[in-house]
């Protein structure tokens, strides 16, 4: 009998080559997971209240390639923290949720 199952779902394969068994490449998924829901949060933020990259920049007091950065999901700073100053700015709040995986 064969221990390891096979699979021919190419993400899996994926996974378990270069992320199963590396803890520190499981954080850096992670955090482009979050980068990108961060993203699409902004870019919907922006849309939904009628702002462009420059107006939401000056409603945090940062720069439009800060913004420009996270909204490519390329920020290098904490997002969800920038994320969390832009909701309270406009009065709205980030709703987060934990599944099961």
């Amino acid at each position: 009998m064969n221990k390891h199952q096979t699979t021919a779902d190419g993400l899996q394969i994926l996974y378990q080559r270069y992320y199963a068994n590396n803890p520190e490449r499981q954080l850096e998924l992670e955090k482009a997971r979050i980068d990108d829901e961060v993203a699409r949060k902004i870019f919907k933020i922006k849309e939904t209240h009628h702002l462009s990259t420059k107006a939401l920049a000056e409603l945090i007091n940062t720069d439009e390639f800060i913004i420009e950065a996270l909204e490519n999901a390329d920020y290098e700073g904490n997002s969800f923290l920038l994320l969390n100053l832009i909701a309270t700015a406009l009065k709205i709040k980030v709703k987060f949720e934990l599944v099961s995986a």
